[in-house]
């Protein structure tokens, strides 16, 4: 009787020792580090906490909901974090998933996807665009692709104040491009600089009329997809798109109040990509050497345009070119919309990126990517006592 019941109770302690295994496997998965959680690198450590406490004062300052931010070194993430909340109403923070509306930053995909294009033979930037279009309606003057992208085409500034008097029926590229087709030129191309959303959606209609496929498909299969930008995607308010921010706005009185509704897909090579602070990070690392571009569109993307009165601009193709207050040279993006903001630091010569997202469209409080950067650059790269500068934005 009694070796029996040593053989029962044997028998049963092997049947729950597998799942006793099962369970402490799971427990223990449970308790790892969540994929999308910060990243510090502890060499880095004094300069994070510097650049952390920047970035937590503009928040409170400047009343943004909620803010990621990643900054790489010679193509190692050293710091990316999640601050603040997605949705205030939920209560549900940041992550380094967080999906943002960058505005005009968006206009570097297609910039990368035109200068794929012309690596490919496809194209010729020179050329007219009427080479291309020739039904497009004529203008006083002539301009070629490279006035399109870097916006000095003749075509009119845009403004966030298009974006809420938009059209309800303009749902598509095409929709976008034939409501404003017989506007007129507003100065003489190559003459001026203005940034203009709709010189960017004309080169988006220009890929997909060459290629005969949609622009939302060449960027995932050109750009996105190769270069594994998983958590950037064009925006659409019909769709349910995982781990996307609410929108938040200021009112006619600087109150923070929920965005307005405003569809960005028509305008999708210009302004109308949601993303995140390490793939726009991930994305800009492309543009500081030959890899996945030839070094062709390297000086491209970094070598500062000149107008036809032979004034430089501070500007290339698809790119702010310039130099910060200390001399180094600086590569960006900047772009605010309805709802969200963005920001990109590129210097080339340190291999140091910076990149910030924010859910608050706001044009009164930029976010402080310089500053942030000055922190990482005085460790990797630092200049002579006597010829610092305080930054600025």
């Amino acid at each position: 009787m009694m070796e029996k019941k040593i053989t029962r109770t044997i028998s049963a302690i092997r049947t729950i020792v597998p799942i006793l295994v099962i369970i402490l496997s799971f427990s223990s998965c449970n308790k790892k580090k969540p994929e999308n959680g910060p990243i510090y690198k502890k060499e880095f450590k004094q300069a994070i906490l510097d650049a952390r406490k920047e970035l937590a004062t503009h928040m409170i300052t400047s009343f943004t909901p909620g803010t990621s931010v990643s900054v790489s070194v010679d193509g190692e993430i050293v710091w990316s974090e999640g601050l603040g909340m997605a949705s205030t109403e939920l209560n549900t923070p940041v992550t380094r998933d967080t999906k943002f509306r960058i505005g005009s930053s968006s206009q570097l995909f297609t910039a990368f996807l035109i200068a794929k294009m012309q690596e490919e033979g496809l194209l010729d930037l020179d050329d007219s665009f009427y080479d291309y279009i020739p039904e497009f309606p004529k203008k006083d003057f002539d301009f070629t692709l490279r006035m399109l992208a870097v916006q000095t085409a003749g075509f009119p500034e845009s403004s966030q104040s298009q974006l809420l008097q938009q059209d309800s029926q303009i749902r598509t590229l095409k929709d976008y491009i034939s409501e404003y087709e017989n506007d007129p030129l507003v100065y003489e191309p190559n003459t001026y600089y203005f940034r203009s959303d709709y010189s960017l959606a004309l080169l988006g209609i220009l890929a997909e009329d060459l290629t005969k496929k949609s622009y939302s498909s060449l960027i995932r299969e050109n750009i996105l997809d190769t270069l594994r930008l998983d958590n950037t995607v064009i925006d659409n308010q019909m769709s349910i798109i995982p781990n996307r921010s609410n929108a938040y706005h200021r009112d006619y009185i600087a109150r923070l109040v929920n965005a307005p509704k405003v569809n960005l897909a028509p305008m999708a090579p210009a302004v109308g990509f949601l993303s995140t602070a390490d793939d726009l990070n991930k994305a800009a690392q492309q543009i500081m050497a030959p890899g996945f571009f030839s070094q062709e569109s390297i000086d491209l993307f970094q070598e500062p345009h000149e107008l036809s009165t032979g004034q430089q601009l501070n500007s290339s193709f698809g790119w702010l070119a310039t130099v910060d207050r200390d001399g180094r040279k600086l590569l960006g993006q900047a772009g605010s919309t309805i709802g969200g903001s963005s920001v990109i630091a590129v210097y080339p010569e340190e291999k140091v990126v910076v990149s910030i997202c924010s859910n608050l469209g706001d044009e009164m409080d930029e976010l402080p990517v310089l500053k942030i950067a000055s922190h990482f650059l005085n460790q990797v790269s630092p200049l002579p006592v006597d010829t610092l500068s305080t930054p600025v934005e």
